[in-house]
Parts: structure tokens; sequence; C-alpha cells
């Protein structure tokens, strides 16, 4: 039987329920991104559990609709909501290479089914979507169809406005917060229309209610809302979801797109992405799947460039656990991180793109904080977001830029921004404020590795620039880094566990250098971020994959014995295996996951196996020369149905009430353009047979001619009590100073000028047998610059 439309009824003209629920974002569990190879279209979509999620505009950094799903009725006997009450029967790209999506939702009672075609306009700031109702039982009379839009304008679910107007001959569902609107409309009229506050008096719950849109309610303003219209529902529906810094704009653009023919715009969107895809090195053909997960990953990473900010790539297009996420936390992974940044630079240098990689750099170029370092985090637009200091995210930009200028793509330009960030790391360095995983403070191995090849490089390119002075400077301090490498971070003993070999730490909080005679590195205690307070370990009893990085660079070649015993702990406490699948865990004791029960991740949790630490194992193996085919195997399975990778998987039994499976993507975030990175960089490893991110400076340095440089250094930030006669003592000084000095507890005294390194630092060093063992020297330092004395003395003891 037909469904009678009904005729609209009197309503007040605002929503009641003002400001609506709390509002929440959608899962991180995206089965597919995409975005116009246009700088013209500055719209970008996300797609999870079959409905569009998150959409952006105007740059990747800026969410502004939470959600947009279809629900039907028959008015009699059921309402069903695309998502939650449908399966996906069929996901599938609209070609192999162009992030535009095909994706059949079948009602899970089997009386309906819609077909959606998702891409953006090329011309236009709209996203597209074309969509075909079919009843599987009956005819379309007998279903009532709708679209329910969730606005989450600028990042935030509160505060946004909407209502329902008609511009010319189409009618709209329009949404605005601040200097961003939202304007949806269709190729056919909208049977009736309504705005509410979501939870209370949105279509939603109306038509949940009784089965009928019973409320027209014209307007709902600040607050978190849901915009809902009626369709026909047929086959051949196009929706145009457009964009604008206001109403017109915004309406304007949906108009602009309606008034092309669907198909057109399809083909000029694929035609795009083709066009830069063929241009890309034919790296696919190493992978097992015929090239789709290549594919898939040079798309996701050069959809995760902004337009605005040409070469800002966010981390990812999802809001990790963003299901309980409200607007404190809407920023997700939608900001640039320089690591990840960096990675994908290498990542598309990898595969020929060597373009997309030297905008990556002139980004990095304008981002660079004056004092030469890179924030933890930044908006799209360069402004830090987390201020906190990665020393391998101020290092990995002077390797990229090394890389670049050895390839002729990048010139002496860069130079400076080269000069301050080498002068930061020697500064601030070996120590960083965090490690790589962002939770602790020490010395990392992974840091180091990053450290050392990063001043290495720029020492290269300060010899070029005939700044020796400068050039001996950070070649020492990479000389002295790496020698002492294994005495900070490599633990002897057994405390990880009885006839557990020797292994690289995690994380080194406190080093030999500061700790009193006769206690051990490995046994300071450490206090893991996302764990109990009250469970502290000893820094000797964590272990992490990020040695790993010592061959990657080419600090430590594959077959050093320090790196194939830390291999043997990796695989007794991290690796995790499932149906053949291999993965490792960050770091045993980790707490960024779901929680035991599978609840989402709130501040602590169980930290879960990362797929892009196979791709790292994978790169080992093959510089070492190993198998590396089943770790390649492994990586590509833990794609999911859209070919993307997660940042972590599911350890534990599944638990398909909260979509947890195991060894599939859990609810952290999907897709990681840093997993991405590593099977692009991997799969070009594989062709060559050779690790795509070693520095031939620096094995040439350290594995070819094992340089090394016994050496004390001791800085106010990082000060040492003791150093050995056997040694160089270099004393350094963030200020020119003189420094004023004694051996015999003041009888006599020295004073002498600081040696100026051209970096920012001064230093004085003390050659090896300077000083007999039993010495005490005593030392203060007096300031040019100020005229100022310390006004303290520091002591070294000599043994």
């Amino acid at each position: 039987m037909s469904v009678a439309y009904k005729h609209e009824i009197p309503h007040p003209a605002e929503a009641f329920g003002k400001p609506g629920l709390s509002p929440r974002w959608s899962r991180a569990s995206k089965q597919g991104v995409g975005t116009a190879l246009s700088a013209f279209s500055r719209v970008w979509f996300t797609i999870a559990d079959g409905i569009i999620t998150e959409v952006y505009y105007p740059d990747t950094g800026t969410a502004d609709i939470k959600d947009l799903r279809f629900l039907v009725t028959d008015s009699k006997t059921f309402f069903d909501e695309e998502g939650t009450d449908t399966e996906i029967t069929s996901l599938g790209q609209i070609h192999e290479k162009a992030p535009g999506y095909i994706i059949t939702n079948t009602a899970k009672s089997g009386l309906w089914s819609i077909t959606k075609r998702v891409i953006t306009d090329p011309q236009a700031n709209s996203l597209v979507i074309h969509t075909d109702f079919k009843a599987l039982h009956g005819t379309t009379a007998d279903f009532r169809l709708f679209v329910l839009l969730a606005p989450h304008i600028k990042n935030k679910g509160a505060g946004n406005s909407g209502k329902y107007a008609a511009y010319g001959r189409r009618n709209y569902l329009l949404a605005w917060r601040e200097d961003i609107a939202a304007a949806l409309s269709a190729d056919q009229p909208f049977l009736r229309m309504s705005a509410g506050y979501s939870g209370v008096s949105d279509g939603w719950h109306d038509l949940k209610d009784n089965l009928d849109m019973d409320w027209s309610f014209e307007k709902a303003e600040d607050g978190n809302i849901a915009l809902i219209a009626e369709l026909k529902p047929r086959s051949d529906i196009v929706l145009a979801l457009s964009f604008g810094k206001d109403e017109a704009e915004a309406v304007l653009d949906t108009e602009r797109t309606l008034s092309r023919e669907y198909h057109d715009i399809e083909r000029e969107y694929i035609r795009g992405w083709r066009r830069y895809l063929n241009g890309l090195m034919p790296l696919g053909r190493r992978s097992a799947d015929g090239g789709r997960r290549f594919w898939t990953s040079a798309i996701v990473l050069k959809t995760h460039e902004d337009k605005t900010s040409p070469g800002a790539l966010v981390a990812s297009l999802s809001i990790p656990w963003g299901e309980v996420k409200g607007d404190e936390e809407a920023l997700g992974y939608h900001l640039v991180w320089p690591r990840d940044l960096c990675k994908s630079a290498f990542a598309f240098l990898a595969m020929g793109d060597g373009a997309t990689a030297l905008s990556i750099l002139r980004y990095l170029g304008r981002t660079q904080a004056e004092a030469g370092n890179w924030p933890q985090n930044m908006y799209t637009n360069g402004e830090a977001r987390w201020p906190y200091v990665q020393l391998d995210q101020t290092a990995l930009p002077i390797i990229l830029a090394w890389r670049l200028k050895g390839m002729g793509l990048a010139g002496d330009e860069f130079y400076p921004m080269v000069k301050k960030a080498a002068s930061f790391i020697a500064a601030n360095g070996p120590i960083t404020e965090q490690e790589r995983w962002e939770e602790g403070m020490g010395l990392s191995p992974a840091t180091l590795a990053a450290e050392v090849s990063a001043l290495v490089t720029a020492a290269h390119w300060a010899r070029e620039m005939n700044e020796e002075t400068a050039s001996e400077y950070l070649f020492s301090t990479a000389d002295h880094w790496q020698t002492r490498i294994e005495e900070w971070t490599f633990a002897e003993c057994d405390c990880i566990g009885e006839g557990v070999p020797g292994h690289y730490m995690w994380i080194v909080r406190s080093v030999p250098e500061s700790i009193a005679p006769g206690e051990q590195v490995c046994h300071a205690l450490v206090f893991n971020r996302n764990r109990p307070k009250d469970r502290p370990h000893h820094q000797g009893e964590i272990v992490d994959t990020g040695f790993l990085d010592l061959v990657r660079f080419g600090v430590r070649g594959p077959s050093d014995p320090h790196i194939l015993s830390s291999i043997k702990v990796a695989d007794r406490f991290l690796r995790f295996e499932h149906n053949g699948r291999v993965a490792f865990h960050r770091y045993n004791g980790d707490g960024y996951g779901e929680k035991e029960d599978g609840a989402p991740f709130d501040g602590s949790g169980v930290g879960r196996p990362w797929p892009l630490l196979t791709g790292e194992r994978a790169l080992y193996e093959i510089m070492a020369g190993g198998e590396a085919q089943g770790y390649i195997r492994s990586f590509e399975e833990f794609a999911n149905e859209g070919h993307l990778f997660p940042e972590q998987v599911w350890d534990s039994e599944s638990i398909p009430a909260r979509r947890l499976y195991r060894g599939r993507g859990t609810g952290s975030a999907t897709p990681l353009s840093w997993a991405h990175a590593e099977y692009i960089k991997l799969l070009r490893s594989a062709r060559d047979n050779a690790g795509c991110d070693l520095v031939e400076e620096v094995k040439a340095r350290y594995i070819d001619r094992l340089t090394k440089l016994p050496m004390a250094a001791w800085k106010k930030s990082q000060p040492v009590s003791a150093a050995s006669s056997g040694e160089i003592l270099r004393i350094i000084s963030l200020r020119e100073a003189n420094l004023v000095w004694t051996s015999d507890n003041w009888a006599t005294k020295t004073e002498e000028p600081m040696a100026g390194t051209g970096l920012r630092i001064w230093r004085t060093d003390f050659s090896p047998e300077r000083f007999a063992p039993g010495t005490r020297l005593f030392f203060t330092f007096y300031y040019n610059d100020t005229g100022e004395w310390e006004g303290k003395d520091y002591e070294i003891r000599i043994y």
C-alpha cells in the first residue's frame, strides 16, 4: 500500500529543547576518505559504518559535519536508521585510482536498500551523493525516505544554528556557526523539512516516536542541532552538501553542483586522481593484491594534504574514539605532527612525488619556531597546538632537507632552517622532552637515531657552506652521542625477566652520569602515562621496537649484537600473532588503547598492536637480508575493506557488540597516515632490496668507519657529576661566557673565553688526561653580554 504524504501543519518557528544533548563525534574506524584533487574544492569527507561521517571545510583541520545518514519508515510497522539497522552489502571505490566510493546498505529486515556514490565536486566546495533507493519487497511507494544531517561546524557540536529555507527553485537545509555555513539540497524538492535540537526535538526522535514526521520547526539556534528533510524514494537522487563563508556562498556552490550532471562530475573527479597516480612509480607490483593497497596508500597521503596550507598533512581525518568524545577533544588527529609529516614526505619521495615532498619541506620552513624546533603538533596554519618538544620531530626535517638537496630538488635556501634546527638539537639534546610515543622524557634509542643522523647531515651541509667551526661541532656532538648509545640505553641486566638477553630500553630518564655510584641505570623507576600511577616500573623492564631506527638510518648495522639481542626481547614481549599475521605493541605496559572490556580509551586503557610496526620490522628484515615477505603480507592483511590501515588492531577475544574483532582495527584511528607512509616505503625498499630511509653519510661514518668519540659533556640542563680522565671533557654554555675553573679547590683559578661554534652554543674542551683521577673540577661562568656572574659553582668528579 502506498504511503500518503501529509500536508505540513503549523508549528512554532523555533524547535524546543535548546541546546540539545551534549555533542559527540563519529567513530574513527573509517572505511573511506576522499577529496577532489583540485584547489577549487576544499571539502574532504569520511565514511564509517557505510555512512558519511565527518566532512571537513575549508581545511583538513576543520570538521563541520558529524554525519549524514538516511532514515526509512513505512509509517506503520518499522523505522530504520542507516548505519544502525543496515548491513553493508557492498563497499568499493568508483575507480581503483580515485577516492570515490560506492556503498550499498541493505536493511537488516531485507525490505530495502540504498546505494550511494560519494565524491566531491572538483569545481565547487560540495560533497556530492548520488543515491539509488530500492524496494526489495513491495514498491518504493510503500516507503518514506529522509536525510538527517548533524552539523558540528568549526569542530564544535555546540553553538550551531540551522533552519530550512527556499532559494529560487530549490529548498535547503542550512546550518552555520561563526564564519562557516553549510547548505544541503537535492535535485528533487524536499517534501518536508525540520530543524531541531539533537536528542530532544530532532527528526530522528520525531520518526522513532510514532513512525511519522509530526514536527516541522523552521529553525534551531545556538545548540547541538540536527536537520531533516523528506525525499520521495526513487533511484537517481543527487544530493549536494556545500560550504561557504556564509549562507549565500554555500547555497551558490550547491546550485553550481546540482546544475551539472552527476556523471560529468564523477568523470572529472576520477580524471584528476588518475592523472596524479599515473605519474607515480608503480610500486604496487610488489604487493600481493595487484596494487590496490599501494594506490589507496598514495591516495590517503595525498588526501590528507591541506589545500589552504600546501604541504600540511594531518595525521588522520578522524577523532580517536570519537563516539564518546565531545567538543573539548574534537581536534582528534586532524592536526599536523612533524614526525608523521616527514614520514609522509619520505613516502612521497619513495613513490616518485618529489613535488609534494618539497611542498612539505617549504611548509616546515614556514612553521619552524624561532628557537629552531617544531612543536609536538600544529594546526594546519602552523600555529602550535601542543608545544611540547620531541627532538626527533626537529631532526627529521633536517634529514628530509638533506635528502631533497641530494636529489637536486632543494637548494641552499633551506640551510638557515637546517642550521637553526641542528643548533636546537645540539643545545637541548640528547635528552628529549617526549619520545616518539609522546609519553616519556629521557634518552630514547629511536630519538637518538634521528638526532645523530640529523646532526651528521647538518654537519655535512655546514661544511659545504664553508662553516667549518659549526660543522666540526655538529660532527663531534653526533659522534659523542652515538658512542654513548649503548651505555645510555642498553640494559645488560635481567630485570625484564630471568634468562632474557640484554636489550635497548624504551626510555631512559636517569643516565649513568647522573645517578649515584653503584646504582644501575636499568633500575631507575619510571611511571607510564595512561597507566595507574601506583604501578611504576624499572626503566629496564620496558622495551619498544624504536631501536630499529638505529638500523633504519645507518647508525648501527643490522647484525650488531645489541640489535639482534633486542629483537629477541621484542619478539618475546611485544609480538602479536593471529591467523598468520604479525603485529607489535608499542611497548610493554602501554596504556593507550581500549580498556580490557573493550570500552573506549578515556585517559587510561590497554595498548594494542600497531600494524605500522610490522612495516618497521619488515624494513629491518630487508636491510638485514632476512625474510621480509611474511611481514609485508601481514601488514597488508591488517587493512580493512576500504584498504585502509588502522593505527591499532584488537588483540583480545572478539567483542561484536563493541565492533571489536581479533586482528582487525580498533576504534583508535583509521586510516593513519604514518601507517600508509610506512607501507609505501616498505614496497620501495622491497623493490630496491635496500632500506629507502638509510642515510648514506651516517652509515659511512658509523658502520663503515666505526667513528667513535669518548667524551663527557656538561650543560646546565643536562649536567654530569663525573667524567673519566681518559675522555674529552666538554663544558657547554648557551650564552657567550668566560669559563672560570679550578682543579685545586680555588687555590688557583683560570678564566678563559669559551669558544663559539656559530650555532648559538659556546664550549670549552679539556683534552684527555688533562686532569688526574680523583680531581674535583669546580667551575662557574661570567656572562659577557650582561657582565654578570653565574652566582654558583658547579662540580665534576674525575675518575
